[in-house]
């Protein structure tokens, strides 16, 4: 469907939708998870066991994140026809572009490692037939989007006191705090012993950078509440329910029609 409507009324719906999944992630479960480093507390165990009733809001982000790179991967190599295939991939970058314009950072990483993934990256003939004017913005947005020196330019396009919104909202790329406190759960809850006190020191560094990290993801999902575009119910479904094939089935599409 994604040649059926145009890329910023798409984008717009991809801000919605990313909005309402960012709000359904917990602080508490940020930081009991993934600042633990392994350790089991109460809270933990509690989150845990209620993880095995309905997933928790992290980890449905996660899902979705992995949806739409399966998704922008399926819609390409399930088209058949060459030049209607060249098309779609035309689109996502536009629809890419459209969601960094909109500061959805989120929406716009995942198409972009939708295109970069091996069953679509290895077209070569599809790819040759792409516009210039289009893999020239592929170029720009894929260094934005670059993990090199640790995310820097897309990082710092998500710091809030730099953060520029023309559209009024902002879905940050979650995966970049989700890796921070990952590292930093791997730090020591204490310090060596203190010659001075005798015994051994909080790691006061290391809660101030979990403190960090989730008060910024509550600042972001203050931001996603501040889209104002028009809301299309039937696009918003569509771009919600995404249907993906398994990898294995995207791999055998890929070399079927290259």
């Amino acid at each position: 469907f994604i040649l059926s409507h145009r890329s910023g009324k798409m984008a717009q719906q991809f801000c919605y939708i990313e909005r309402d999944v960012l709000g359904n992630v917990n602080w508490e479960e940020m930081r009991s998870v993934y600042s633990n480093g392994g350790n089991y507390t109460r809270r933990t165990r509690r989150i845990q066991l209620a993880r095995q009733h309905a997933h928790g809001g992290v980890e449905h982000l996660i899902e979705r994140f992995n949806r739409v790179c399966q998704w922008v991967a399926c819609e390409i190599v399930r088209t058949q026809q060459l030049e209607e295939r060249v098309k779609v991939i035309e689109k996502f970058i536009r629809l890419a572009q459209k969601c960094k314009m909109y500061t959805n950072f989120a929406t716009l990483v995942q198409i972009l490692l939708g295109l970069q993934s091996p069953s679509v990256s290895r077209l070569q003939k599809t790819w040759s037939r792409v516009g210039v004017a289009e893999m020239r913005q592929l170029d720009q947005l894929s260094a934005f989007t670059s993990p090199m020196r640790n995310w820097k330019h897309i990082r710092d396009s998500m710091t809030t006191t730099k953060i520029k919104m023309p559209f009024g909202g902002c879905i940050p790329f979650l995966g970049i705090y989700l890796s921070d406190l990952v590292f930093n759960s791997e730090q020591p809850a204490y310090l060596d012993i203190s010659p001075v006190l005798k015994q051994s020191l909080v790691n006061f560094r290391k809660h101030r950078i979990t403190a960090t990290v989730v008060k910024r993801v509550l600042t972001f999902q203050s931001l996603a509440r501040r889209y104002s575009f028009e809301i299309d119910d039937d696009i918003y479904y569509m771009c919600s329910q995404l249907e993906v094939l398994k990898p294995e089935t995207i791999r055998r599409l890929s070399f079927e029609i290259e």
